[in-house]
């Protein structure tokens, strides 16, 4: 028997190219899809000012036609949002719905760079114009910045941007001149730039996360295996002496009226066992009986599962406690186990390898300490092996 595996501190620490990039894709995509509609209504309202900032040019018409366009759009890129986000969440990614939805980024980007049309033309006179074009700047930085996290929908937004822009600082050179085309030529590379950082430290800063979940993780449980290995013996998995103690004087408290049965069990001639056949045989039958120790021991013999109550005491020697058990049943158990003990047997030993065991039975009465009652059981498994070995006697009243 060995420590369970699920005190084997699987998880280890990791590095950036150990993680999983769809992982990172992933919750990526879920936090930017997290936003929802919400996100986009600072822009709308935006949108709405720049509408009122056109009265009087003529282009009012148009100006409320694109808003009204633009929140169409956003209602139907919060639904396909929210429907892609279920489908994450189900494990269930639609490539398809994602595509659409990238569509609808560049869609938007470009009702936002149409929406320059209705002032085009006025620009330099009148502060109207001008506050359109700075709205329109600051939102579409605003809008490639917000999911730069999933940088395909940055790229969309800014391109679907300048689509419809740049044709129109091209249609409209004459009257506005060199300076606008450079600033629409410039604008994209530089909010590429951008999000790319942007997107850079979001990354990072996930994986740094990711880092330290997973750190925590093999923190919990290391500490959870070092406390099993300090109540454990490691080579068969049973208790050792000093949490076996620990866990008889929990017994006592928890019943202090009650006589609890001590078993001890040495191996017989254990020492040339080990000196004929070697310590690896050695440890190959002591892990055998204490298998045999938790198979034939039943769980409600105990006050807790039996490999809480059962113990290596030390070397070659066991011990059990049975909580609220009658010596005689207790001595019933004891035959149990030195019979099974006796016809055990593994292919892998080597010939003529064998082994019995002599077992002391006692009760531990209440108004006795704990060493009191395992040195009963002890003189009784004494008296076993002066008288033969491979027997049970009990301990004398």
């Amino acid at each position: 028997m060995t420590a369970p595996a699920e005190f084997g501190a699987h998880a280890t620490p990791v590095n950036s190219d150990e993680i999983d990039p769809g992982k990172i894709q992933r919750i990526l995509l879920r936090r930017v899809l997290s936003a929802g509609i919400s996100a986009q209504v600072p822009m709308l309202f935006g949108a709405a000012l720049m509408g009122f900032a056109v009265n009087g040019l003529g282009t009012e018409k148009l100006m409320w036609t694109l808003i009204a366009v633009q929140f169409v759009l956003q209602s139907i890129t919060a639904m396909v949002s929210a429907n892609l986000r279920r489908k994450l969440d189900a494990n269930q990614p639609d490539r398809f719905l994602f595509r659409i939805f990238v569509g609808l980024e560049a869609l938007s980007g470009a009702v936002w760079g149409l929406m320059m049309l209705p002032v085009a033309k006025a620009l330099g006179n009148g502060l109207g114009p001008l506050f359109v074009c700075i709205t329109l700047i600051v939102t579409i930085t605003i809008v490639a910045l917000m999911p730069a996290a999933v940088r395909i929908l940055s790229i969309a937004a800014v391109t679907g941007f300048f689509a419809t822009l740049f044709p129109q600082t091209l249609y409209f050179y004459d009257i506005l001149g060199p300076l606008p085309m450079v600033a629409t030529l410039v604008l994209p590379p530089t909010l590429f730039w951008m999000t790319d950082v942007h997107s850079k430290q979001v990354r990072a800063a996930l994986v740094n996360e990711l880092q330290n979940e997973r750190l925590a993780l093999f923190l919990e449980e290391s500490l959870q295996h070092a406390q099993y290995l300090a109540r454990h013996d490691s080579l068969t998995g049973l208790l050792n002496r000093r949490a076996f103690q620990a866990k008889l004087v929990e017994l006592r408290q928890e019943r202090p009226e009650a006589a609890i049965s001590i078993i001890l069990i040495d191996l017989d001639h254990f020492k040339s066992i080990n000196d004929k056949f070697g310590h690896e045989a050695g440890d190959a039958v002591l892990v055998s009986t204490a298998d045999i120790i938790n198979s034939v021991t039943r769980p409600d013999d105990f006050s807790a599962r039996c490999d809480e109550a059962t113990a290596r005491w030390g070397g070659e020697e066991f011990i059990i406690a049975l909580a609220g058990c009658r010596i005689e049943a207790a001595a019933s158990v004891s035959e149990r186990l030195r019979a099974r003990i006796a016809a055990q047997a593994d292919p892998h030993w080597p010939d003529g390898l064998g082994v019995t065991g002599s077992f002391g039975v006692a009760i531990w009465d209440h108004q006795d300490d704990l060493a009191a009652g395992i040195a009963k059981a002890d003189k009784a498994m004494y008296r076993a092996k002066i008288s033969g070995r491979n027997q049970v006697e009990l301990a004398l009243p």
